[in-house]
């Protein structure tokens, strides 16, 4: 038996890292299948709360004000950073589609969304090449188990963190590049400085990268280098709040800071973040969180310093903001691929006389395969318990409704949708956006409850009768849940009954 068996040991014994490139390729082969399906489907939400983005786009497509008073009918508020939806909605408007057909509205996003994770695996890649000297095939192995994590944390299907990320691996890059220079401030350190606060004016969460820099610095002790770098972010934070503000102020921090106002919930964390990490990237935080604390205290290497202060402060942050309410697992992308880097730094870099006769060469690659597995795994069973086709169809029936109530609502008038289970009527209300109230219904709801802004004009579109129509989907009430408000339906006629879709119109 042992002579069967020998001959396959030497081969997976001296092709461990071939088999596991290559079972690294397959498993991304797999996934790319799995994401251009869901890229392609009616799937209402396939990023975790894409509606969130989506209705910001749609705003921007349409070429209304982003930002505006959110005590003022309809009532909206964008809660975050610019960048994102005018990178999708202005490339809508070029492509002159209509701003209420969400299939494209979201089929675009999701594309641009690829687009930016690609690029970042791209960038990724000679990162991970030029910095860490890492080989080409584990290069590409990287990438794949980047690009694997990201998949199973799903925030870059189609949101504004597709964007972030990408802002993330070229602010690491050029601060990999900032550090290969001779002198203690450079150039590639603006650059950085640029690139922290365009990530900030992406999503807000990136204002870490901004105390990353200038955490750096305060531990090394390189007080000018501190003070010149704090300059050059409060200038550049200047430069863009006064642009994208357009000097609204005041309408322009309601929105980004206001909207952010959500209570501390730990059950939240468990079930958006932590079930979520833990499975998929135990061992590797384990094994990194190891490797940046011996780094931190005994490295001299300044990229050695930075990727270990670096993971600590970006997994510190993410932690700490992720019992926020609507907080998810993509708020440790950063944290994944700075924790990634220290780990190939150090396997196949800095321990560069591992031979084959040591267990550690055997470890890792078992180690990428079973996380790989993981993720693929998890994929595959998302992809044959959904049934797109079931979405399709609730695409058509709510598009029927939409055509509806537009041809019988006046331009000012407002409708409430109440939908069910299994997303009924979320795509309905991408659909009649024009009319909505209130859109980010979760956070608006959080806000009126704390008193944390004035919303009395709603009652006063109940009172002078601006609330034209309800629809409501089979069994669910007449009810609003951003202002805790159920209508009563003795002011409303039912009007049709379309897919289940019950219109009552005001009399």
């Amino acid at each position: 038996m042992q002579l069967l068996i020998r001959p396959v040991y030497n081969f997976i014994k001296n092709n461990a890292y071939p088999l596991t490139f290559a079972f690294c390729i397959v498993c991304t082969v797999i996934m790319l299948y799995i994401k251009g399906v869901f890229i392609l489907s009616y799937h209402p939400d396939i990023s975790g709360s894409e509606r969130g983005t989506t209705f910001g786009i749609q705003i921007v497509a349409d070429n209304q004000p982003l930002y505006r008073n959110p005590e003022v009918p309809p009532f909206w508020i964008v809660q975050y950073a610019p960048l994102y939806y005018y990178l999708v909605g202005k490339t809508y408007q070029l492509l002159n589609w209509d701003p209420t057909d969400i299939f494209r509205i979201q089929f675009l996003s999701r594309f641009i969304s690829f687009v930016l994770v690609s690029i970042s695996m791209f960038v990724a890649y000679f990162t991970v090449r030029r910095f860490i000297k890492v080989s080409k095939l584990l290069s590409v192995v990287f990438c794949c188990l980047l690009f694997g994590q990201l998949q199973e944390w799903h925030l870059t299907n189609s949101r504004i963190d597709s964007l972030l990320f990408l802002f993330t691996v070229l602010y690491i890059h050029v601060i990999f590049k900032a550090l290969e220079q001779k002198e203690e401030w450079n150039k590639y350190f603006v650059l950085a400085a640029f690139l922290a606060v365009v990530a900030f004016f992406t999503k807000q969460s990136a204002l870490i990268h901004s105390i990353v820099l200038l955490g750096y610095f305060f531990y090394r002790f390189q007080w000018s280098s501190l003070f010149k770098m704090a300059g050059v972010l409060a200038v550049l934070f200047t430069v863009f709040t006064l642009v994208f503000s357009q000097l609204q102020f005041k309408v322009f921090y309601d929105n980004l800071f206001g909207s952010l106002q959500l209570p501390i919930v730990p059950g939240w964390f468990y079930a958006y973040t932590f079930r979520y990490v833990v499975p998929a990237m135990s061992l590797f935080i384990a094994v990194s969180f190891v490797i940046n604390l011996k780094w931190l205290v005994n490295a001299a290497d300044p990229k050695r310093i930075f990727l270990s202060l670096s993971t600590f402060l970006f997994f510190g942050f993410a932690t700490a903001t992720a019992f926020k309410h609507g907080a998810a697992v993509g708020y440790y992308h950063e944290y994944a691929y700075v924790g990634l880097l220290g780990i190939f730094y150090y396997f196949y870099n800095e321990n560069l006389s591992i031979t084959k006769t040591s267990l550690t060469y055997y470890l890792f690659p078992a180690m990428v395969g079973m996380t790989m597995l993981y993720f693929t795994s998890q994929q595959m069973e998302k992809y044959y318990n959904t049934n797109l086709g079931k979405y399709a169809s609730d695409y058509v029936e709510q598009n029927d409704v939409k055509k509806y109530v537009l041809a019988h609502i006046g331009k000012d008038e407002k409708v409430v949708i109440s939908g069910g289970e299994d997303f009924r009527g979320w795509l309905l209300q991408h659909m009649l956006f024009k009319h909505l109230l209130a859109y980010q219904d979760t956070e608006v709801r959080f806000l009126f409850e704390a008193k944390r802004f004035d919303f009395s004009g709603f009652y006063d579109l109940v009172k002078e009768k601006k609330i034209r129509y309800l629809v409501l989907d089979k069994n669910s009430p007449p009810y609003l849940y951003a202002f805790d408000y159920t209508f009563n339906l003795n002011d409303y006629m039912l009007e049709k009954d379309i897919h289940g879709y019950k219109v009552y119109r005001l009399k």
